[in-house]
């Protein structure tokens, strides 16, 4: 290989670089040319939904705008019944347990009242009993030997047996 001085080396290293510059430049100038495609088709995809999206806006703003006031409105009124279904609540509560504690108390008066009328029940069967069982007894006792007495007395007197002496096996047949 022939040697080569100094400043040709020199200038063929400059002419490397200046290529590999030119080269860059065209590389970059080709990124952005695509850059630029890419930037005017996102714009124009973002202009498409801009387009479409807008009036979908436009139209839930207005239609907040309309029902804003009706939502309040009907948020108010369910706290103002939530309120009256909770002082209904408590009213009923209170009834109720009035109605209970009431019923309890009826069941208890029921239940003595039962119980007294059944002890009473029970103690004039007991006085029943004394008064009319005991004297109806004697007084059957009574009768039973009246009707006695009379049968004896009407009867005819048979022959009353003779009790059977004291015999012995032995001696029936001796004879004296």
């Amino acid at each position: 290989m022939p040697h080569l001085d100094p400043q040709t080396l020199q200038i063929v290293v400059a002419g490397v670089v200046a290529g590999t510059l030119l080269l860059q430049v065209i590389l970059l100038f080709a990124i952005l040319i695509g850059v630029r495609k890419a930037a005017t088709a996102v714009r124009q995809d973002l202009d498409q939904i801009r387009a479409s999206v807008t009036p979908l806006l436009a139209d839930s703003h207005s239609l907040l705008v309309r029902v804003g006031p009706k939502i309040e409105a009907t948020t108010d009124d369910l706290a103002v019944i939530t309120h009256s279904i909770r002082a209904q609540t408590a009213s009923v509560q209170t009834t109720v347990t009035e109605i209970n504690e009431r019923a309890l108390q009826q069941a208890c008066r029921i239940d003595y009242m039962v119980t007294s009328a059944l002890d009473k029940a029970d103690r004039a069967g007991a006085v029943v009993n004394d008064t009319v069982t005991v004297p109806l007894r004697q007084f059957a006792g009574i009768v039973a030997g009246l009707r006695a007495a009379i049968e004896t007395f009407r009867a005819p007197h048979a022959p009353t047996p003779k009790p059977p002496g004291n015999r012995n096996s032995g001696d029936s047949g001796m004879f004296i």
